[in-house]
């Protein structure tokens, strides 16, 4: 038996070490998994909307999703603008937080 494990809560072979998750940084999860561009997912979601369905309550949802998250990402922004266009105007900007 590996004497590192026996105390529960302690990383696997690093004596006294404590697992804590690692921070993730924007710039780093940018690099290792970058987002597809905003106009193929703006064109991906068009085409999954069922044809008898109504695109601008479609879009408002997406919207919603988007908003709730809270994400400043300008990729995620500019798909945010493709789908306001397709909801109209009734759509309010993201509310933009101050860091």
């Amino acid at each position: 038996m590996d004497s590192y494990n026996e105390v529960s809560g302690l990383a696997p072979g690093r004596p006294g070490a404590q697992h804590e998750p690692r921070k993730r940084d924007p710039a780093t999860m940018a690099a290792v998994s970058p987002l597809p561009p905003p106009e193929e997912v703006f064109a991906d979601w068009l085409l999954s909307v069922p044809h008898d369905a109504d695109l601008a309550h479609a879009a408002r949802c997406q919207i919603d999703l988007i908003d709730r998250r809270l994400s400043l990402h300008p990729d995620v922004q500019v798909l945010r603008t493709l789908l306001a266009a397709v909801a109209g105007t009734s759509v309010r900007a993201a509310p933009v937080t101050n860091l």
